[in-house]
């Protein structure tokens, strides 16, 4: 593992000189910058308080790279707003969390599609008819078919993809240290991490390694 956390800090060096324009997909936002990395007692901390023990790769970036920052997409958010389920954006800034003490459930890609699909046509067709109450009637109970409580646990939002996708890390359960992709919004479900174009599920510093190879590799044409 030190071998490939040398290797990510030489990456990012590199790219930060090739990409000194920003012009990489979301380098306007974390700038190549990283926060000050965190200590073992406050990594403890939070284990402590949530009742986790956080994956290896994961604790060795943010002790010895950096506690979010730059990274792929809009950038790795830091340990504490990883917690955060939804951003509220209020004043009074009341958030939903994850529930990390209890086992992420799938080991496979989920979505009820049928269902789904099912539902989405009535709301079309209450769309269409006009019929403003019905249609709200359905999309509550779309919202209520994809957002199951299970659905949050043991999971950390690490990175904003856009168009309301986020990148999870597991925490717990059997794909601990895995990432996995967030695409309820748009009717996409939850499933292994793809995006960067791996064939197979991925853990958190060979993913983080990958974006840095592949807008390397962008940076060069």
């Amino acid at each position: 593992m030190d071998e490939q956390i040398k290797r990510i800090k030489d990456k990012l060096n590199q790219l930060k000189q090739l990409d000194s324009e920003l012009e990489q997909f979301g380098a306007e936002r974390h700038e190549y910058i990283l926060n000050p990395p965190l200590n073992f007692d406050e990594i403890k901390q939070f284990e402590t308080a949530y009742q986790v023990s956080l994956p290896e790769e994961y604790i060795a970036f943010l002790t010895t790279i950096g506690n979010g920052g730059a990274g792929p997409f809009y950038g790795v958010n830091t340990l504490a707003d990883s917690r955060i389920m939804y951003f509220d954006n209020s004043d009074k800034a009341q958030h939903s969390y994850f529930e990390l003490s209890k086992p992420f459930p799938y080991t496979e890609s989920w979505n009820v599609e049928e269902a789904l699909a099912a539902i989405v046509e009535k709301i079309d067709q209450a769309y269409e008819n006009g019929n403003e109450e019905l249609e709200e009637q359905l999309l509550a109970e779309k919202s209520a078919l994809i957002d199951l409580p299970q659905n949050d646990y043991g999971r950390l939002n690490i990175s904003d993809y856009g168009c309301g996708i986020t990148i999870s890390l597991v925490i717990n359960g059997e794909e601990k240290g895995k990432m996995w992709t967030d695409d309820r919004v748009n009717d996409g479900g939850i499933y292994p991490s793809v995006e960067l174009e791996n064939p197979e599920k991925i853990s958190f510093l060979d993913w983080y390694e990958l974006w840095l190879d592949n807008t390397i590799k962008e940076s060069t044409i």
